[in-house]
C-alpha cells in the first residue's frame, strides 16, 4: 500500500485563511463590510426597498435552491440568508440560529432546512431553529492546537439526505455520520493519514449521492474518495486514477459522470469518472486552476469551476475560459455555484453574491 505524506500544514492554514482572511479582490468594487454584530429577535428584510444588502464580513460559502424556488445562502460568520426573489432576510443567533457560521445546506422531504454549522447540525422548520447534537469526538491534541487551532472536529461541513431519507453528515475532522432521525452511525473516522498526534482528523468537505444511489465522500486528510453502495465502502486513491488524495468537491453531471475537484497542492487537476475510468484534465489542457472548490453544470452542459486561489472559469468540453462580466470583471474565490428555477446562475464566495442571466452579471450582495 502506498505510504501517503503527512497532511500539508500549508493546506490547513490555507483553509483557515479562506474562512477568516479579508484580502481584497482584484477588479471588483466591494460594498462596505457589514459591521452589525446582531439582529433584532425577528428576521428583518434587509434594505428591501432598494434590494441592497450589505456583504457579510467574510462572505458566503454555500447555497441552496428549495422546492419553492427560494434561495438560501450560508455565510462565513454572518448567519443564514433567505431570498424569495424580491427580498433578502437574514437570520442570526439572535433569532435562534444554532451558529452564524454556516458551511452547508439542504432541504429535506418535509421542507425543513438543514444547516451544517460550526456548532454541529441545525434544523429549521420554517419557524424554529433546533440544534441536533452529533456525537462528540474528542480529537484534541497539542498538534491540532499548534497547527490548526480554529478547527472544530465536531463542526458539520457537508450534508445531504439520501433517497431513503437518511441524513449524511461530513465533519471537519471526525469523519462522517449517517443519521436516521434517531440514531447516529459513525463512518470513515479512520481513513487517510494519521497525523503526528497519531489521530486521523478526517475532514470531509463534500458528500454527493449519484443517480444510482451511491454516496460519495471527499476526504481532505489524504483519504481520497470513498463510495458507499448501501452495504460497503470502497476507497479510491491516486493509484486508482485520482489525480490527488486531498479532495474538496464532488459533482455528478447530467450524463452521470462524476467530477472531482482537489485542493491543488501538488500536480492535481480536474478528474472525471465515467463509472469505469478516471480521466484528469490538467493545466496542460488549459485548466484555469488546480484548486477547485465548486463545480456546476448549466443547462447547456457547460461546466462552471470555482477556485479558492483563482477566478471563476467555465469548460465547454473543449476549452477552459476565465469567466468575465461585460465590463471585464473577474470573480475570485468562488465557493459555490447553483442555478434558480429560471436557469440563472448564482455564484458566491468571500467577496459577494452574483446572479448571471446569460448576458449580464448582477451583484446581489
Amino acid at each position: 500500500m502506498q505510504i501517503l505524506p503527512k497532511l500539508n500544514v500549508c493546506c490547513l492554514l490555507l483553509f483557515s485563511l479562506q474562512i477568516f482572511s479579508c484580502n481584497h479582490a482584484d477588479k471588483i468594487d466591494l460594498p462596505k463590510e457589514d459591521k452589525n454584530t446582531s439582529l433584532s429577535s425577528n428576521p428583518t428584510p434587509l434594505n428591501s426597498k432598494e434590494n441592497v444588502v450589505l456583504l457579510p464580513k467574510n462572505g458566503f460559502n454555500s447555497g441552496l435552491l428549495d422546492d419553492d424556488g427560494h434561495l438560501w445562502f450560508g455565510s462565513n460568520g454572518g448567519g443564514l440568508y433567505h431570498y424569495d426573489g424580491h427580498t433578502f432576510i437574514r437570520y442570526s443567533k439572535d433569532k435562534g440560529l444554532c451558529n452564524n457560521q454556516v458551511y452547508s445546506l439542504f432541504e429535506d422531504k418535509e421542507k425543513n432546512i438543514w444547516l451544517g454549522t460550526q456548532n454541529g447540525l441545525c434544523r429549521y422548520d420554517r419557524k424554529t431553529f433546533t440544534n441536533i447534537p452529533i456525537p462528540f469526538k474528542d480529537t484534541t491534541s497539542i498538534w491540532l492546537d499548534k497547527v490548526y487551532p480554529v478547527i472544530n472536529p465536531n463542526a458539520v461541513h457537508s450534508l445531504i439526505q439520501d433517497r431513503w431519507g437518511d441524513i449524511w453528515i461530513g465533519t471537519a475532522g471526525g469523519g462522517a455520520y449517517s443519521y436516521d432521525g434517531e440514531n447516529f452511525t459513525s463512518h470513515l473516522s479512520e481513513i487517510g493519514t494519521k497525523q503526528s498526534d497519531s489521530l486521523y482528523h478526517n475532514w470531509i468537505p463534500n458528500i454527493t449521492e449519484d443517480a444510482e444511489g451511491n454516496i460519495w465522500f471527499a476526504s481532505m486528510t489524504h483519504g481520497g474518495i470513498s463510495r458507499f453502495n448501501g452495504k460497503t465502502f470502497t476507497q479510491f486513491m491516486p493509484q486508482d486514477g485520482l489525480s490527488d488524495d486531498m479532495v474538496r468537491t464532488i459533482y455528478e453531471d447530467s450524463m452521470g459522470k462524476l467530477w472531482f475537484g482537489f485542493n491543488g497542492n501538488r500536480d492535481s487537476g480536474l478528474t472525471i469518472f465515467d463509472g469505469d475510468t478516471f480521466t484528469t484534465l490538467t493545466k496542460e489542457d488549459g485548466l484555469c486552476n488546480t484548486n477547485i472548490l465548486a463545480i456546476f453544470e448549466d443547462k447547456r452542459g457547460v461546466m462552471w469551476l470555482g477556485s479558492g486561489r483563482g477566478n471563476l472559469c467555465t469548460y465547454d468540453g473543449t476549452s477552459f475560459i476565465e469567466f468575465r462580466s461585460k465590463d471585464g470583471n473577474t470573480f475570485p474565490e468562488i465557493l459555490f455555484i447553483l442555478s434558480d428555477l429560471e436557469d440563472n446562475i448564482w455564484f458566491g464566495g468571500k467577496y459577494g453574491l452574483w446572479q448571471f442571466d446569460g448576458e449580464s452579471v448582477i451583484k446581489k450582495i
